[in-house]
């Protein structure tokens, strides 16, 4: 029946809709208050320019970077910050090794022309790794810090640009935009720690197998550097970075405590030989006689990169100062890479087997009979960085420390992938010095002269970890370059 005029009907309320604008324009909301938090844990963390490192050490290369180019103009120069940032979470630790006085601390800045050239200063640009850098330390323990009240009488301002994981290739587009926009007096070179950082010995696996590393692959890390431009997204990836981290931390406590040798992870024994002996390389894995080819020619790419940035300098009239890099002599062969046995296919089960009988021989310190074991063994295949480091080990239970520090030299020269051919690298820096004319501080040089005279070896006063001075050798650095600088600066005229 058709209702009338009269007639009440109860009716059912109507829920209310939005519209598709309102709920766009919620969801934008919700979407720029996540972005401004990310933003704002940014300031207070500084978890961005950590996460993008963490994402470059993640990068694999066979094959060495050459000097890059900086074609886009970019103005904008990565800092360190002298005010630290936020103390660490946990302390530094490293190889099962707790650092003490490390942060680490990482903060950075990005700091623009107008923010940093002043009339009346001379600027010095220090330009290298984490170990010009300052890693782990504070900034008010590294040599860029200490070396200013030196020359306080001076109108100078030390910047650092130093960026860690980078190698040579990477480093000359800021030495490029270091002399176009900030127009320094003076800059200090300071690496090559990092030529190999992203090397592997990747086998070439069948057709019908895929290569299986524990790496994400160039486009993942691509992808994750693109969304990095969100905060919020950042925030995300840096603790899952964080967590796996630590994942691969408790892997290698738990490895280290019950003595597991079932598969390899890096840094995982600060000094001693046995994890590299407990662990070689196998030869159906990798072939070793390549390692010789691929060492020359990231050899002689860090020459031409570094010629290239002492060049670039050079023409914009801005001197130079070359540094070579300390090293830790005691570092274990296997400390990111396993090390081959043995290099010479004919001499391969004897060379292995001294190996073995050589390790056996210093644990129970019978050092005499190691040594003879292993300068037999040298004879066959001088190139196995295990076999130098059983060397240097019995000539130190010897108690000839001068020769066991040379014998610790050959191991690092002869050790495959990252860390190693320190003597070569050194070399290159000290001929390039040479031959362009430009001032070298050999500090490997000095810091042996440091140890010896006080009997202190192996630089166990100056290195604690794998390569980055303490803030005594950031001191004993400070102290050589001042005066460098001091004449580099008298000499050079008004800023």
């Amino acid at each position: 029946m058709p209702d009338t005029p009269g007639s009440s009907q109860p009716r059912t309320a109507a829920s209310p809709r939005r519209s598709p604008g309102r709920r766009i324009l919620f969801v934008c909301v919700m979407l720029v208050a996540l972005e401004a938090a990310g933003w704002l844990g940014d300031y207070i963390y500084g978890y961005h320019q950590r996460l993008l490192a963490a994402l470059a050490m993640m990068r694999l290369n066979t094959q060495p970077i050459p000097a890059l180019s900086d074609i886009s103009n970019d103005r904008e120069l990565t800092l360190r910050d002298a005010t630290d940032g936020p103390e660490p979470a946990e302390p530094y630790k490293i190889g099962g090794v707790d650092i003490g006085s490390a942060g680490p601390w990482l903060k950075m800045r990005k700091a623009l022309p107008e923010e940093v050239v002043r009339n009346g200063e001379h600027r010095v640009f220090v330009i290298g790794g984490s170990a010009a850098f300052g890693f782990p330390y504070r900034y008010a323990d590294t040599f860029p810090s200490l070396v200013e009240p030196m020359l306080a009488d001076l109108p100078i301002r030390i910047l650092n640009a130093a960026q860690v994981g980078l190698t040579s290739g990477e480093l000359a587009p800021v030495v490029d935009q270091a002399v176009r926009f900030y127009k320094p007096t003076t800059i200090v070179l300071f690496l090559g720690n990092n030529e190999w950082f992203h090397w592997q010995p990747l086998p070439k696996p069948p057709p019908s197998q895929r290569p299986q590393t524990q790496q994400p692959g160039e486009t993942s890390i691509n992808i994750l550097r693109t969304l990095a431009h969100s905060r919020a997204l950042s925030a995300v990836e840096y603790a899952t970075v964080q967590w796996t981290v630590a994942s691969r931390r408790a892997r290698q406590d738990a490895a280290r405590r019950s003595r597991t040798r079932d598969s390899f992870e890096s840094h995982h024994e600060l000094i001693g030989v046995d994890y590299a002996v407990a662990m070689p390389l196998p030869p159906e894995r990798y072939a070793a006689s390549q390692w010789l080819t691929v060492r020359k020619k990231y050899l002689d790419t860090f020459r031409s990169n570094l010629q290239k940035m002492i060049h670039s300098a050079r023409e914009a009239n801005v001197s130079v100062i070359l540094l070579t890099v300390p090293f830790n002599p005691r570092l274990s062969p296997a400390w990111k890479h396993r090390q081959p046995h043995s290099f010479i296919p004919e001499h391969r089960q004897q060379v292995t087997a001294a190996i073995a009988e050589a390790a056996r021989a210093v644990k129970q310190k019978r050092f005499d009979t190691g040594l003879a074991t292993v300068d037999d063994a040298l004879e066959l295949d001088p190139h196995p960085a295990v076999l130098h480091y059983l060397r240097a080990q019995c000539l130190e239970g010897l108690q000839q420390h001068e020769q066991a520090e040379l014998a610790y030299g050959e191991s690092r020269e002869k050790m495959m992938g990252n860390l190693g051919s320190r003597l070569s690298i050194n070399r290159i820096i000290t001929e390039v010095a040479r031959k362009s004319d430009t001032p070298l501080i050999d500090v490997q040089a000095v810091f042996q002269q440091y140890g010896a005279l006080r009997e202190r070896y192996y630089n166990v006063d100056l290195i604690h970890d794998d390569c980055h001075p303490t803030p005594l050798g950031h001191q004993l650095i400070a102290e050589s370059l001042a005066p460098l600088l001091r004449s580099a600066i008298t000499g050079s005229g008004s800023p």
